[in-house]
């Protein structure tokens, strides 16, 4: 193409191949304003940003030792079972005090949080309804405050419990997840 705002000869570029060879002119391909073009535009903001990497930065692997011996503390013997980690000692089940209960609300949350994503990632939802139905289960709970009532609080956990052991065994049965459960 020749431009004649630079004096009629094609506007071009010095480009090397390979060392050995000498520097060979090539033309420089030139916008065609009839072709609509968009910047590109970063998908977040900085502060968007910021808060991802923040919440990166403060992220734990769950400790499913921890859940699965609270999840058999908590149900009492309900479960048939022991879960990977478990130590088989038994606490009693008494209403826990609100710290206790929140940080056993947060590792359930935490832990279901993880569940239901695997459980989506692999569209378990899509291919098994009960594990559908679990996680809607999971979400439902996971969104629910943690009642200021030290029983209701209880009886809230239990539920916790309850659904994170029945999505890890279903996820595990169907094998998005592997060495949860024994």
């Amino acid at each position: 193409m020749v431009r004649p705002e630079f004096g009629g000869e094609p506007m071009t570029s010095t480009a090397v191949q390979h060392q050995s060879e000498r520097a060979e002119r090539i033309p420089i391909r030139v916008k065609d304003p009839s072709v609509p073009t968009h910047p590109w535009t970063a998908p977040l903001d900085r502060a968007a940003i910021e808060r991802y990497l923040s919440a990166v930065r403060e992220w734990e692997p769950v400790d499913w030792s921890a859940v699965f011996e609270d999840v058999d503390a908590l149900l009492n013997g309900e479960v048939s079972h022991h879960a990977a980690g478990s130590t088989g000692r038994k606490r009693a089940v008494a209403p826990p005090e609100y710290d206790d209960a929140d940080e056993l609300a947060q590792r359930f949350r935490g832990a279901l949080m993880q569940l239901v994503h695997r459980g989506l990632r692999d569209e378990a939802d899509k291919k098994h309804p009960d594990i559908a139905a679990l996680i809607e289960q999971a979400r439902v709970l996971r969104s629910e405050e943690l009642p200021g009532d030290p029983w209701q609080a209880l009886g809230h956990l239990r539920r916790l419990g309850r659904v994170t052991l029945q999505l890890a065994q279903r996820l595990d049965e169907v094998g998005i997840v592997k060495g949860l459960i024994e």
